[in-house]
């Protein structure tokens, strides 16, 4: 007994965020204002590893996040919520930011990559890139001022019911929104909807707009979009085997092919009819460098993923920030090395 109290206090003199209780709560359904105190929290806890910034103001008033982890110039970026009922991909990313914070402080390895890599890479994430429709899908009604209320009934298809919801607060589906080949996307709603609709034109939602200039200057070298249902990895867009290099798509399926061996997710290949208009084809077209999208869970209709999914979901995808970020910086080191 005397040894084991011995070492706790080692434990807690020598890593002393580990002692710490844990921010990010997996167990509930996770909201933007938990996000919004966790986020405060992590970076008063880890200020020189953690720092944050908003992106943009949604309609509604609500904030679009974006959290740095790390120190390096080079970068990845992870992003998730584009749609309402799939906030689950935000849980799982606050998660990593503490999980890997912790894991640096206490210079710990997770699924033996050492989280120093941190010190050469930064992943930025933004957690949920669509808070109003988030909350809507989780409130309903309450949240929202009612002179709009009639409005949002009549895009929910006259249902109180907004569990199904995917749009953000306007009836615009984000992922759906990204100018790469958006005027050619099938299926869609014509007007505003809880989902399926694309808008008017490409970028006219605001949140949108703002992860694409943000992508923009961040010029990552690796993206990611989590999104919530069917246990599948998307990599690549049918266009970039016309615009980049054989050796390219061999990187970069052999990026996804590790990942989908991390997290047991079946790799989806690149097909001549995929759609467009999402921000995993939007970076890949534009960028000439590695997207994913990833599926984090079993397939459901019309509703969130359970919370009892989150468990097995976080197994899976624990290490793939850090396993990126290594990644990003081999993929730099050959840059330079090419061009000398």
């Amino acid at each position: 007994m005397k040894v084991f109290l011995l070492l706790l206090l080692v434990c807690f003199f020598f890593f002393p965020s580990i002692g710490r209780a844990q921010i990010v709560h997996t167990k509930n359904m996770y909201t933007y204002e938990a996000l919004m105190e966790d986020v405060s929290e992590l970076s008063q806890m880890y200020p020189d590893l953690i720092t944050y910034k908003s992106l943009t103001t949604t309609t509604y008033g609500r904030k679009v996040w974006a959290i740095k982890l790390g120190h390096g110039e080079t970068s990845i970026f992870i992003n998730g919520a584009h749609h309402a009922r799939e906030w689950m991909t935000s849980t799982l990313l606050m998660k990593m930011i503490e999980t890997y914070a912790k894991a640096y402080k206490a210079n710990l390895p997770i699924h033996n990559i050492h989280p120093n890599i941190l010190d050469h890479v930064s992943v930025w994430f933004v957690p949920m890139v669509n808070p109003d429709g988030v909350t809507l899908q989780q409130f309903g009604l309450e949240a929202f001022p009612s002179y709009i209320h009639p409005s949002l009934i009549e895009m929910n298809e006259g249902s109180l019911d907004f569990k199904r919801w995917k749009a953000n607060g306007n009836g615009i589906d984000l992922n759906r929104q990204y100018p790469t080949n958006w005027e050619n996307l099938k299926g869609v709603s014509t007007k505003p909807s809880y989902q399926f609709y694309k808008g008017n034109s490409p970028l006219q939602a605001e949140e949108v707009k703002a992860l694409v200039d943000f992508t923009s200057k961040l010029n990552p070298e690796i993206a990611v979009a989590y999104h919530s249902s069917g246990n599948v990895l998307f990599w690549g867009f049918h266009q970039f085997g016309l615009t980049h290099t054989i050796n390219f798509a061999d990187d970069y399926y052999k990026i996804a092919q590790k990942v989908s061996d991390i997290t047991n997710y079946r790799i989806q290949e690149p097909a001549s009819h995929q759609q467009g208009g999402g921000y995993t084809d939007w970076f890949v077209a534009e960028f000439g460098k590695p997207g994913f999208t990833a599926e984090i869970g079993s397939l459901i209709k019309d509703n969130n993923l359970p919370l009892v999914a989150f468990p097995k979901i976080w197994e899976r995808n624990k290490a793939i920030g850090l396993f990126l970020a290594t990644k990003a910086l081999e993929r730099q080191k050959k840059a330079v090395s090419d061009d000398d």
